[in-house]
């Protein structure tokens, strides 16, 4: 999901990589890169790349969960177009490989090198009325980030093991449309969106946890939902190129 402060670039692709390390070795520069069409939105600072029919990793339906300042978030599988910050990679590759930014990362994925990266497309159980998502609008409190983080084939079912159902006591069974992605945790006074369950919470205090209202990166084992400042549909119409309503939960009063 793109985010509006391009100064945040850096810090949020050090930590995804930072996590990606924890979970497994890989190679993040496979071979030369390639084109991405990068365009303007209202709404959106700065520019935004649309990736037109790549593998890529939904997270805007999942929740996540912290362990050791980073949450690993369930998301879907997915092929077709997404949008995402460009994520360039401006430091200096391996020897013989080429700069690459996140289309260069999501081409020909998940064979070479084992991992996808999640950008962002609209749910379907956030856009229908009889849908199971829902945008919050969180005054403050703490998101994951989840734009341009790494997700790793080999914690789905169809990766390395056989094709058995892989499980984790943080994040429960995972089949073989689904995989485990690793994203920054953001605390913030600063309003936000996060995608969250509907029906929509009867209490205050059950829209403030959606929100992650009592909740810091330092909170081994809490949920977080997916968020982002800039909007999930000003994003949406960026990619699909009109506009999309999105469900809404408003914050009780008590």
């Amino acid at each position: 999901m793109p985010q509006a402060r391009d100064l945040e670039q850096s810090p949020l692709l050090a930590t995804s990589l930072r996590a990606a390390s924890i979970l497994l070795p890989i190679v993040l520069f496979p071979g030369a890169a390639v084109a991405q069409e990068e365009v303007t939105c209202p709404g959106i600072p700065g520019k935004v790349v649309i990736l037109k029919n790549q593998p890529y990793a939904l997270c805007a339906l999942a929740t996540s969960f912290i362990y050791n300042e980073i949450t690993y978030a369930k998301c879907d599988r997915l092929q077709g177009d997404s949008i995402s910050l460009p994520q360039r990679f401006p430091f200096p590759p391996p020897p013989g490989v080429t700069p690459g930014n996140i289309s260069t990362m999501n081409k020909g994925q998940p064979k070479l090198g084992g991992y996808i990266v999640s950008t962002f497309s609209p749910p379907a159980g956030a856009t229908s009325s009889n849908g199971n998502l829902a945008v919050y609008t969180c005054e403050g409190g703490s998101y994951s980030q989840c734009d341009g983080g790494l997700c790793f084939t080999s914690t789905s079912s169809n990766g390395q093991g056989g094709g058995q159902i892989k499980s984790s006591p943080l994040w429960g069974n995972v089949s073989n449309s689904q995989i485990i992605c690793s994203c920054p945790v953001w605390t913030t006074s600063i309003p936000f969106e996060v995608m969250g369950p509907k029906p929509c919470p009867t209490t205050a205090a059950g829209y403030d946890a959606v929100c992650g209202a009592n909740v810091s990166k330092a909170n081994n084992g809490a949920i977080t939902y997916i968020g982002t400042p800039v909007g999930f549909e000003i994003a949406a119409a960026c990619l699909v190129g009109h506009p999309v309503t999105f469900n809404h939960c408003t914050r009780p009063e008590q």
